[in-house]
C-alpha cells in the first residue's frame, strides 16, 4: 500500500502522457426526411448508474452539440419548466405520459429521450479506465413511431485526458483545473459529439448548416470574482467566424479572438461596481449575417462580488516591555468575510507593507524596546479578495517599565498596578481582597506563585490585559485558590505548573487566556465557580475537573495534550470549542455533557473516551449547528475497500494539489487519512496547509503523524524543518535528533540540527 501511494502521488504531482481509446458504435442512421420532425425537445436523461448527476450533464452537453442540428431545439429551461407545468396539471409523471401528450404540453413534434447506461472510474496505480455508455432514440409525435436510435460508448485508457486543439487554451482559461473534473466533461463532451454526428438533420429547414462547436471550457468555477479578476472561455469550432460569450443577462457579446485556426479565446476584467450572482456562461459562434450556434456551460455559474468589507474600527495600539498590542472592533454581519491584513510602516503615511494576515480582532508584535514608534492600519477583506479602506495610522512602540518586587503575605487589602517581579510564593489569606489594576505585569520565578484563600480581583481592559507570566525559562508555581472568591477577567496567565487551580471556589474566570502551562485550569469542589470565553492552548491538559460543579461554556481549549479530563464531574459543559488537541476529552466514568464543537461531527475524529455526547456543533461556536454525532463511514467496510477509496481521493487530492488548488486537495487528503492513514498522506496533508499559509494546522498534523508512525524519519524531519522555520528551535531539536537517529545518512537534517544545536557533530 505505502509502494502504491508513493507511486500515484509521484504520477499525479508531474506531468502524464495521456492516450485514448475510442469504442463506438459508427452505424449510419438512414432516415428520410418526411419521417424526421421539425420542432423538437430534449427530455430528462435516465440515470441507470451509480454516478450522480452524470445524466444532467450528459443531457446539457448533447444538448450544446445537437443545437448545431437543422431542427428548431427548444431550450432545456423551457422544457422542463413546461414538463414541471405538465406534471401539476395532469397529476401525471412525464416518464408515464405517451408521446402525444408530451409534445402537445411542449408546443413541439418531435422527442429526444435519452438513458445513461454506464458510467466507469477504475483506478490502479494511476487512471486505468474511465467511460460512458449512453443511448439516444427519438420518436415523431405525430406517428408515435421512433425515427432513430443511436448508442454510443467513449473510454479513456491508462489515465490521460483527451488531446485536442482546445488543449493549447486550457491553462489560457485556467490554471485551477484540476485533472479529474477535465476527464468527466471531455469525456461526456467526446461522447455527445459523436452521437451528435450520427444524428440525421432534416434539409427543408435550410440548406445552410449552423456552425459547428466541438468543446467549450470556462473558468466560472473560481469565482466569487472581485475587482481585477478575470472570467475567461475558450472554444473549439468552426474556424473563420465569429464568437462571443455572455454572462447571464449582465455582460453580453464578450468578443472571442481566434487565437488559431477553430480555437477562440475571450476573457472579461471584473470592474469596480459589477455584482452578479449565480450566472450561466453562454458561448456564441456565429456565421456573419446567418446562422449561430450557442452552447451553455452549465458545470458552473458565475458569481461577481465587487463590495468590499466595511472600513475597520475601534484600532488601538498598546506598547508594553516586550511587544506591541493591537486590537480593533471584529466586523459583524459580513458573511463572506475572510480576514484582516496588519500593516505596519516606520512612517505615518506611507511605505506600509504587510505585517500579518489574521482572522481574529487582535494581534502582538513581538519587539524589542527602542523607543521609536512604528505606524499600524488594519484592512479587512473577503473571499472574493475585496479589501475595505485601510484604518487611520496607529502608533505604539515597546515601553521600559520599572519593576517593584513582590513576596510574602498580604496582611491588608492592596491593590497592584504597574511591573512586579515575585520571588517567592505571595498569600492573600481569608478576609483580604487583593486587586490587580488592568495593564498590570507579574513575573514569577521558579518557585514562585499566587496563594489565595481571601479574595482576588483582576480584570483587564481595552487599555491592556492583567498577565501572570514567568520570569525565565523555568515554570512558575500559578495562581492557587483554596476557599476562595475570584474575579479574574481579560488576564493572561502563561508557564505555570498549574495555570489556574481553583477548590472549593467560588466566582467566575471569564475572556482569560492560559498558556504553556502543565495544567492550564484544574478545578475542584462545589461551589458554582462560572468559566466563560477562556482560551486555554499549549499546555500539558488543558483543563481537570474532579468532583467539580463548574460552568464552562463558551470557551476554546486547542493544541493541548489533554483537552479536558472529567472525574466526578457535575456541573455544566457546554457551547465550548475543544478540538487541535491530542485527546480532546475523557472522562473516568459516563456523565452528560451539552453540546460541544470537537472539531469534527465524525464520532471517530471527536478523539472523546469515556462518554458519548448526545449532541455536538458541526462548526465552531458561535456558527456551527448542533447535530448528532455522526458514526466511521468506513468502520464496516473491509480493508481492501477502504484501501480502495482511500486510493481514489489520494489520486484526485494529488491532482488539486498539482494544480495548486491546495484547498481542494486538503479535503480529500483529510478524507483519505481517515480511510487509510498513511505517513505518505499526512506528509502531503501538511505540504497543503504549509502552503495555504497555516503553518499551526500543519503542525498538528506531522504531530499527529509521528505519534501514530514514531519510525518514519521523513515525518520527524518535516516537523523539526517547520519548528525551526517558525523560531521554535528546542522543538527543532529534539524533532531533527529523532529524525537522524531514524535516518543517520539525512545529510539535511544534519546540518540544520548542527545549526539549531550551535555545535557539530565530533
Amino acid at each position: 500500500m505505502k509502494q502504491a501511494l508513493l507511486i500515484i502521488l509521484t504520477l499525479l504531482l508531474t506531468s502524464c502522457a495521456p492516450t485514448l481509446k475510442m469504442e463506438q458504435n459508427l452505424g449510419d442512421q438512414q432516415v428520410s426526411d418526411e419521417k424526421l420532425p421539425r420542432q423538437v425537445a430534449i427530455l430528462p436523461f435516465v440515470n441507470g448508474t451509480d454516478e450522480p448527476e452524470i445524466d444532467k450533464l450528459v443531457r446539457r452537453t448533447f444538448a450544446n452539440h445537437f443545437a448545431a442540428k437543422n431542427y428548431q431545439d427548444l431550450k432545456l429551461p423551457v422544457v422542463d419548466e413546461k414538463l414541471v407545468q405538465f406534471e401539476k396539471a395532469s397529476g401525471k409523471k412525464a416518464a408515464e405520459a405517451s408521446p402525444q401528450e408530451l409534445a402537445v404540453a411542449l408546443g413541439c413534434d418531435g422527442l429526444i429521450y435519452g438513458r445513461v447506461i454506464d458510467y466507469k472510474r477504475v483506478y490502479a496505480a494511476v487512471y486505468s479506465q474511465f467511460g460512458v455508455e449512453t443511448e439516444i432514440w427519438m420518436v415523431n409525435a405525430k406517428t408515435g413511431k421512433e425515427v432513430f436510435r443511436i448508442k454510443k460508448e467513449v473510454r479513456y485508457h491508462e489515465g490521460g485526458i483527451p488531446t485536442s486543439p482546445l488543449s493549447i487554451v486550457v491553462t489560457v482559461v485556467s490554471t485551477a483545473m484540476n485533472l479529474r473534473d477535465i476527464q468527466k466533461v471531455r469525456l461526456v463532451n467526446e461522447l455527445s459529439y459523436k452521437l451528435t454526428e450520427q444524428v440525421p438533420g432534416p434539409k427543408s429547414l435550410g440548406a445552410e448548416a449552423r456552425p459547428a462547436i466541438k468543446e467549450v471550457l470556462t473558468n466560472a468555477a473560481e469565482g466569487p470574482f472581485g475587482v481585477r479578476k478575470v472570467i475567461k472561455a475558450g472554444l473549439e469550432g468552426e474556424p473563420g467566424l465569429v464568437a462571443t460569450f455572455d454572462i447571464g443577462t449582465f455582460r453580453k457579446g464578450v468578443p472571442m479572438k481566434e487565437v488559431k485556426p477553430g480555437i477562440y479565446a475571450g476573457d472579461y476584467a471584473v470592474l469596480p461596481g459589477d455584482s452578479v450572482r449565480d450566472m450561466p456562461v453562454t458561448v456564441t459562434l456565429s456565421r456573419p449575417g446567418g446562422y449561430e450556434t450557442q452552447w451553455l456551460d452549465g458545470s458552473a455559474y458565475v458569481t461577481i462580488d465587487t463590495t468590499p468589507p466595511p472600513r475597520v474600527t475601534g484600532v488601538k495600539a498598546k506598547g508594553l516591555s516586550d511587544r506591541v498590542q493591537l486590537q480593533w472592533s471584529g466586523i459583524t454581519g459580513v458573511t463572506d468575510l475572510k480576514g484582516y491584513r496588519v500593516l505596519r510602516s516606520d512612517q505615518p503615511l506611507t511605505g506600509y507593507t504587510e505585517l500579518a494576515v489574521v482572522e481574529v480582532p487582535r494581534y502582538e508584535e513581538i519587539a524589542k524596546v527602542s523607543g521609536i514608534a512604528r505606524y499600524y492600519r488594519v484592512v479587512a477583506f473577503d473571499q472574493a479578495g475585496n479589501e475595505s479602506e485601510a484604518t487611520d495610522a496607529v502608533a505604539a512602540a515597546p515601553v521600559s517599565l520599572e519593576t517593584e518586587s513582590l513576596a510574602g503575605e498580604i496582611r491588608q487589602d492592596r491593590t497592584l498596578a504597574g511591573n512586579y517581579l515575585v520571588q517567592d510564593m505571595v498569600v492573600v489569606p481569608r478576609g483580604v481582597t487583593l486587586a490587580i489594576s488592568a495593564g498590570t505585569r507579574l513575573r514569577f520565578e521558579k518557585d514562585a506563585g499566587l496563594a489565595v484563600s481571601g479574595r482576588l480581583i483582576a480584570k483587564g481592559d481595552d487599555e491592556g490585559t492583567v498577565e501572570f507570566l514567568p520570569a525565565g525559562n523555568e515554570r512558575w508555581q500559578g495562581l492557587v485558590f483554596k476557599g476562595a472568591s475570584v474575579e479574574l477577567a481579560r488576564a493572561r496567565v502563561r508557564g505555570a505548573v498549574s495555570g489556574l487551580s481553583l477548590s472549593e471556589t467560588k466566582g467566575a474566570v471569564l475572556d482569560t487566556q492560559v498558556l504553556e502551562s502543565g495544567t492550564g485550569l484544574s478545578v475542584s469542589g462545589v461551589s458554582g465557580l462560572e468559566i466563560k470565553g477562556c482560551t486555554l492552548s499549549g499546555n500539558e491538559v488543558g483543563a481537570s475537573l474532579q468532583g467539580s460543579d463548574a460552568l464552562l461554556v463558551g470557551n476554546s481549549l486547542v493544541q493541548n495534550g489533554d483537552g479536558i479530563t472529567l472525574e466526578g464531574f457535575t456541573g455544566e459543559l457546554r457551547d465550548n470549542n475543544i478540538f487541535g488537541n491530542t485527546h480532546n476529552l475523557a472522562s473516568a466514568s459516563p456523565v452528560h455533557i451539552g453540546a460541544n464543537f470537537f472539531g469534527s461531527e465524525r464520532g471517530e475524529e471527536m478523539l472523546i473516551a469515556g462518554l458519548t455526547p448526545a449532541l455536538v456543533y458541526n462548526a465552531r461556536v458561535p456558527g456551527g449547528k448542533q447535530v448528532a454525532p455522526l458514526s466511521d463511514p468506513y468502520a464496516g467496510l473491509a480493508a481492501a475497500e477502504r484501501a480502495r477509496r482511500g486510493t481514489e481521493m489520494v489520486v484526485e487530492a494529488g491532482g488539486y494539489f498539482r494544480s495548486r488548488n491546495f484547498g481542494k486537495a486538503v479535503t480529500l487528503f483529510e478524507e483519505a487519512r481517515r480511510a487509510t492513514p498513511s505517513p505518505e498522506i499526512t506528509y502531503y496533508l501538511s505540504l497543503c496547509y504549509r502552503q495555504m499559509g497555516e503553518n499551526e494546522r500543519a503542525v498538528t498534523v506531522l504531530k499527529e503523524g509521528v505519534e501514530k508512525f514514531p519510525r518514519e524519519a521523513l515525518l520527524w524531519k518535516s516537523l523539526g524543518m517547520l519548528s525551526y522555520e517558525t523560531g521554535n528551535e528546542a522543538a527543532a531539536r529534539k524533532e531533527l535528533g529523532e529524525a537522524v537517529r531514524l535516518s543517520p545518512d539525512d545529510r539535511q537534517s544534519q546540518f540544520v540540527l548542527e545549526k539549531v544545536s550551535g555545535s557539530k557533530k565530533p
